[in-house]
């Protein structure tokens, strides 16, 4: 079995299912092609380039031809989704008279897609994705060039139709003739018939009602209040050979359309690529419209090894913060080596760091601009992601032996060129099995081809040799009495506002800060505990 890139609850833990409904697709194709992404694997990097290729094509299209191009992809909302028809075109299966309608529909609106190409000078831009000509499909439907959206069985599909209806028309003529030539004798013989045919008597008028009754030119026809009405029979052979050519006609109609859905056989290539191009288009002008509402730049992909972020944003996070009038700060980072570790206090940002990484790794190899500054990398194997909880009840396991059970499975690829981000090693068992089992895996980790970046609180794991140390800046810069006070006034909530999610690369001797015992002192926590736990720290942020 083939192992993915990514699992589905990976790209849940890096918030890609927000990024992905937020692609303002329109058709039915696109969202098919939304739903069977697939990242580029590290061979297929000029295919990945090529797809930036017309990423960038199409924003430049949206920023200076945004009218034209938002009225291309304004036709992609009147695209159906007709796999099951072209099936049974396939399979010879004799189309109905609504299938046939939805297909002159679907190379309608096609055609109307490639015009707006031709203006746009798309094959020049974008190079790929063409709407192939489709006229002979709509003359194939459309005989009479007539252009409604309507479709008809024109009687020039077949001279054998042309030929019933022309007899169905006579028969028609005959009956109307016949008709009035009855009702003129009716009328002639007092019988108070209307030009249409029917005939009301009073329910009183005992006479007339037995006279019509006994008149076999009349037939019961229904009552109403204070009325029964008859209506005057028509002549029955013209009747029955109207029928006759009725039957006739809905046969070779049959036949028609029989000869159609061959016809279309003919076709269904092109008219599947063209809907394969159209989820293409839609995509394209959807990632386009993204990459603009989101501020993203076109990654750099490098053979070198070094992952390197300017001003990485991650976009749920920073979406969340815009709602409420406040500003994500962007995080810089680069992964020079195997091992890069993350240090700072529980509430200070590290698991949004870490996300952040893998959220725009892995849009890079989805086809997407980031949300960086710059984003230079290299392509990827497989991302795994080991943050939340892990406890599995069926299983019967904890989440330490959670955590383990996903961990070990990125050890068996970590001889693969992946990219493994873990938060809070070992958080779920005690402090000194805990480090030993953190402090072996990073050795382990930064022997092999994999990068790894790992988010920690444990003293002593930034001193492994040959590993990158980033400290999130956290409380360190910040005027605590005055943070305090405007606590003590609004509420805990606004903590959140003075802690600096920055990274700085760091001194990998350097001791993890004791931001916990900040936000104690912070909450309001008794000043003998806080003063006791510097004490047990020796003296630890102490200033």
């Amino acid at each position: 079995m083939k192992i993915p890139y990514i699992s589905k609850k990976n790209l849940d833990d890096l918030d890609i299912p927000f990024i992905f409904e937020r692609l303002q697709l329109f058709s039915p194709y696109g969202e098919k092609l939304k739903k069977g992404l697939t990242p580029y694997n590290r061979h297929q990097r000029p295919e990945l380039e090529k797809c930036f290729d017309q990423l960038e094509a199409t924003i430049d299209l949206l920023l200076n031809r945004r009218v034209d191009l938002l009225t291309l992809k304004g036709y992609l909302k009147e695209i159906k989704l007709l796999d099951h028809t072209f099936d049974r075109i396939a399979e010879r299966e004799v189309l109905s008279m609504t299938e046939l309608f939805e297909i002159k529909q679907l190379v309608r609106v096609m055609d109307h897609i490639r015009q707006s190409q031709i203006a746009l000078h798309w094959h020049r831009q974008i190079k790929a994705f063409d709407i192939l000509d489709v006229s002979e499909i709509i003359r194939l439907l459309d005989p009479e060039q007539t252009g409604v959206q309507a479709f008809h069985i024109y009687s020039n599909y077949s001279l054998k139709l042309y030929e019933i209806r022309k007899a169905l028309e006579k028969v028609d003529v005959d009956i109307k003739l016949r008709q009035k030539e009855l009702i003129e004798q009716l009328v002639s013989e007092s019988f108070p018939v209307t030009q249409h045919g029917d005939l009301k008597v009073m329910a009183g008028n005992s006479d007339l009602i037995q006279r019509v009754k006994s008149d076999s030119r009349f037939v019961y026809k229904s009552d109403i209040p204070m009325y029964s009405v008859f209506t005057v029979r028509q002549e029955t052979s013209l009747i029955t050979e109207k029928q006759r050519l009725l039957l006739e006609e809905e046969q070779e109609e049959y036949e028609v359309r029989s000869q159609l859905t061959l016809a279309l056989m003919a076709y269904l290539e092109t008219i599947v690529s063209n809907t394969e191009s159209i989820a293409q288009i839609d995509m394209l002008i959807a990632k386009a419209q993204f990459s603009v509402a989101f501020h993203c730049v076109r990654p750099v992909i490098s053979e070198a090894g070094e992952v390197e972020i300017e001003e990485g944003r991650h976009l749920k996070v920073a979406y969340s913060l815009e709602k409420v009038g406040k500003h994500f700060t962007p995080i810089n980072v680069s992964l020079k080596k195997s091992v890069t570790l993350i240090t700072g206090a529980n509430m200070g940002g590290k698991t949004v760091s870490l996300k952040m990484i893998g959220q725009v790794v892995s849009l890079a190899q989805y086809g997407f601009y980031v949300p960086c500054k710059t984003l230079r990398m290299p392509l990827f194997d497989f991302i795994f992601v080991s943050v939340g909880d892990f406890q599995s009840i069926d299983m019967g396991l904890s989440t330490f032996g959670g955590e383990i059970v996903e961990i070990e499975q990125a050890i068996k690829r970590s001889e693969e060129y992946g990219l493994i981000l873990i938060d809070e090693l070992a958080r779920g068992t005690n402090p000194l099995e805990g480090f030993a089992i953190s402090k072996a895996l990073i050795e382990f980790l930064r022997n092999q081809l994999s990068k790894a970046v790992i988010t920690t609180h444990f003293d002593g794991l930034t001193a492994v040799e040959e590993t990158v140390h980033y400290q999130v800046k956290g409380l360190s810069d910040v005027d605590l009495t005055l943070i305090r006070e405007k606590i003590e006034a609004e509420g805990a909530a606004l903590l959140h506002e003075y802690m600096d999610y920055q990274l700085m690369e760091v001194s990998s001797m350097k001791e993890i800060p004791k931001e916990a015992i900040r936000i104690s002192e912070l909450m309001g926590l008794d000043t003998r505990i806080v003063n006791r736990a510097k004490e047990i720290l020796g003296g630890s942020n102490d200033e």
